[in-house]
């Protein structure tokens, strides 16, 4: 088989390592490009990679350049990089003009014209979901508290159809329910700030969901958890975490279970199909 030459354009979190393992167990050729307002390992990709960078998120000639020196195949965008970087970054020439042709800055918009930069130069994108198929659960029911039990599976059914709404909007793809309505709805501000707020505001009556979008482009954007956002639901009086299953990466899902575990969380991973 033909060696890859790989490039990781690496934002905030773990996903960027767990990513940079799995192109080196695959054995292909692997280029790091840590962007310096997001990413949070550097120390830790820069030892995996075969080529390590640093760049500012607004320096894309300077980034294209470098994969085409390096003579990239293919790429994953990997780890949150925030939208309200939009407004404090310095950006180069490039960059404003790849940004000028998109009418409306989302974060659809902006991964679609960021991955028709690297097409022009042959780049293909790395499905997420096969780089990320290891931690991407299938339905299952992680604590002995269910949705179910609780009376929650019409909730849980209008919540996800809520999401893909919003999903489809391309505001984000995680909102807050209860059995009196929708109680917060995420946008720019994130996943977990959303989840915090709105498990803040009916303390336990508060259920949140997360799916991915009506067409989830497999390329980027998949809808992500972790114990961070369980923190946040736990500390601010939420019942759990729905998410929707094989759409869904969860980072340390044992920390994650062991968690929810401890805090008395709902904390399962659904198909639409199934509510």
């Amino acid at each position: 088989m033909t060696k890859r030459h790989v490039a990781i354009i690496a934002g905030y979190g773990s996903l960027p390592l767990i990513g940079a393992k799995y192109v080196k167990e695959k054995g292909d050729e692997l280029l790091i490009i840590a962007l310096k307002e997001s990413c949070t390992l550097n120390e830790e990709l820069k030892q995996i990679a075969d080529y390590y960078y640093e760049f500012s998120v607004g320096l894309a000639g300077k980034m294209l350049k470098t994969l085409k020196k390096h003579k990239i195949t293919h790429a994953l965008l990997s780890g949150k990089v925030e939208i309200k970087l939009l407004h404090s970054t310095r950006f180069d020439l490039k960059a404003l003009l790849i940004l000028a042709k998109i009418t409306f800055k989302s974060t659809d918009s902006i991964n679609f014209a960021i991955i028709n930069e690297l097409k022009k130069i042959n780049i293909d994108m790395l499905s997420q979901k096969e780089v990320y198929a290891s931690i991407i659960p299938k339905s299952m029911q992680f604590t002995d508290k269910s949705y179910c039990e609780a009376g929650l599976k019409e909730i849980v059914k209008e919540g996800f159809l809520f999401a893909k709404h919003i999903g489809a909007l391309d505001l984000g793809q995680s909102i807050v329910i209860s059995r009196q309505g929708i109680l917060a709805v995420e946008s720019a501000e994130g996943t977990d700030i959303t989840f915090a707020r709105g498990s803040s505001l009916a303390k336990g009556e508060a259920l949140c969901i997360k799916t991915g979008k009506a067409y989830q482009d497999e390329r980027f954007d998949l809808p992500t958890v972790g114990l961070d956002t369980l923190k946040n639901i736990a500390e601010n009086g939420g019942l759990g975490l729905i998410m929707e299953s094989g759409e869904t990466i969860v980072v340390d899902m044992d920390k994650c279970v062991e968690y929810a575990k401890e805090k008395g969380l709902i904390f399962s991973a659904v198909s639409k199909d199934e509510l």
